[in-house]
């Protein structure tokens, strides 16, 4: 009998490291993804400004054009702080959730 639960106990430690495991994996996954979708995000960010500088070298009959560049401006960095900030609550939500401090978490686990 003692054989038995020690079995199961052994089970149960390693399929808790197994979903631990994915769990890490993915995360890193999302995280590597997000923080590859800011990279290109900024060099994009970049380019428009390149544009910008451009544009302004020459002002006459190209306000379309710098009112576009300065949208576009406007969105990415708007863009890249809406990524940088929900990377940011993720990893603030799994911490609370590897610390046991996430009562969504535990709720969910008991349903």
């Amino acid at each position: 009998m003692s054989t038995q639960s020690r079995d199961e106990t052994v089970m149960d430690v390693v399929v808790l490291g197994l979903k631990t495991w994915l769990a890490e994996v993915k995360w890193l996954t999302r995280s590597l993804a997000g923080r590859f979708e800011i990279g290109r995000l900024e060099k994009e960010l970049d380019r428009e400004y390149g544009i910008l500088g451009r544009i302004a070298e020459a002002p006459r009959g190209r306000m379309e054009e710098k009112e576009l560049c300065l949208k576009q401006i406007a969105f990415l960095r708007e863009e890249i702080a809406h990524l940088k900030e929900e990377l940011a609550n993720d990893r603030e939500a799994r911490m609370r959730r590897v610390r046991g401090q996430d009562p969504a978490q535990s709720q969910g686990e008991e349903q």
